[in-house]
């Protein structure tokens, strides 16, 4: 029942998020504003480095002592169970577009717009404000190691979607997050649960 209530929650902000956006607001962040070589080389090289990072975690990060409470994170446990799908292809990618719809359609848009900040600080303080809203992974792993991975690199994925969204549009940095995440949830599966199922 509490899986059911997260879910409906989910979907619930999920559109209230997005109300604002077919009502024109910001509409402008919604598409491509600039792009050319240097953009496409941010964009591969990002992909690169961020895959790089994911593999580093998955090996340097976790450790035997992590795997119990990591067995119960819902991505992973749905590639364990194999059941439950429907959390990979449709909660979290609707998760992913929630993150990025507030750390970066609303915070960024509303500090440069609003606040009238120059994009490259309000890009600093959403990257900022997106790595401490992953402070809650403490609270499961009681791990410094883990709780600083889930600091920094969700921050320089939100410096790194933060050009993004500012170059690209919104749509990009869903994808890019959910890709660069999926791959490090997965990459974890396979390092430790992959030959217990």
């Amino acid at each position: 029942m509490d899986k059911i209530r997260k879910y409906a929650l989910i979907v619930i902000i999920f559109i209230i998020l997005i109300v604002p956006m077919f009502l024109g607001y910001y509409w402008e962040y919604f598409f491509i504003r600039e792009f050319d070589v240097y953009v496409v080389l941010i964009l591969i090289f990002g992909f690169i480095i961020f895959f790089i990072m994911g593999k580093l975690i998955e090996i340097y990060a976790y450790n035997d002592n992590r795997i119990e409470v990591l067995k119960k994170q819902d991505i992973i446990n749905a590639f364990i169970s194999k059941k439950n799908l429907v959390v990979i292809w449709i909660f979290f990618p609707i998760i992913m577009i929630i993150e990025e719809l507030i750390f970066r359609f609303y915070i960024i848009a509303i500090l440069i717009n609003q606040v009238e900040l120059k994009a490259l600080v309000a890009v600093f303080i959403s990257s900022l404000v997106f790595s401490l809203f992953h402070i809650h992974t403490w609270f499961s792993y009681r791990s410094i190691r883990i709780l600083l991975v889930n600091l920094i690199f969700p921050f320089l994925l939100g410096l790194y979607n933060g050009y993004i969204f500012l170059t690209m549009g919104i749509i990009p940095c869903v994808i890019i997050h959910y890709i660069i995440v999926l791959n490090l949830y997965y990459n974890l599966y396979k390092r430790y649960f992959k030959n217990d199922t």
